[in-house]
């Protein structure tokens, strides 16, 4: 064979070897979430699935814009919503709704989320309100409260970065609760005064699995989103707390 011949069969090669049909993304809150579905999903569906991660949603929406060939987005839907990014969805398959989690410190009593309002809880951390769901969530539930509450609790809010900020000033002590995701809270329950779930008081969290414009059609993007919703799917998600 013309040894011409035989590189173009092997750039071809190549080319179907280094891309996957379906390459899923989501922010850092929810990777071990999303690794375990891909993980799921491609010994069920023996689709070719792959993962692209790197940063927070709105970074990991970038480099889609860029080209990454990243054609799924597990995310909230309200993020989705309320970024300014010019990637378009088809579809949004939704998988379920997370909570938002209250956590505290050890030699911290809490039995109910209005505790925040006593003496003994003297600041309290979230996530940026503008830039992650769980910290819009907390601060909505705050507004929201009762106005004793609402009084006595707005005063103590410490605004960090994101989820992971907010889980370490809570486990050195630097404040004595916050509000994160369900993943954090059961990765670290074990070093915290207690973990709680906030089941209302601001607009649910709603998970969905977002398909890129134009890849609605491929077969394997909707084999990903079959398992997504297939039993062995569901479990992975009811683990992380989507339900």
């Amino acid at each position: 064979m013309p040894k011409r011949t035989l590189a173009a069969l092997s750039l071809i090669a190549f080319s179907f070897g280094a891309s996957a049909a379906v390459t899923v993304t989501t922010g850092g809150g929810y990777v071990p979430m999303v690794e375990k579905l891909v993980e799921v999903c491609k010994n069920e569906t023996a689709a070719p699935i792959e993962k692209s991660f790197g940063g927070n949603i709105g970074q990991m929406l970038a480099q889609v814009k860029s080209g990454s060939g990243v054609n799924v987005v597990v995310t909230d839907r309200t993020t989705l919503l309320k970024l300014k990014t010019p990637v378009k969805f088809s579809t949004m398959q939704t998988l379920g709704v997370s909570p938002l989690m209250l956590v505290w410190r050890k030699g911290v009593t809490i039995t109910n989320p209005e505790d925040l309002a006593k003496d003994g809880v003297k600041r309290i951390a979230h996530p940026d309100p503008k830039a992650a769901v769980y910290g819009r969530a907390g601060t909505e539930w705050v507004a929201k409260s009762p106005e004793a509450v609402k009084k006595a609790v707005t005063p103590k809010l410490l605004g960090v970065a994101g989820v992971p900020q907010v889980m370490s000033y809570v486990l050195q002590g630097e404040v004595d609760a916050g509000f994160v995701n369900w993943q954090a809270a059961q990765k670290n329950r074990a070093k915290l005064g207690g973990v709680m779930a906030i089941n209302e008081g601001y607009e649910p969290i709603e998970m969905v699995a977002a398909v890129v414009e134009g890849a609605e059609k491929d077969a394997d993007v909707q084999k990903f989103l079959g398992c997504l919703a297939s039993p062995k799917g569901k479990k992975v998600l009811e683990k992380a707390g989507v339900r």
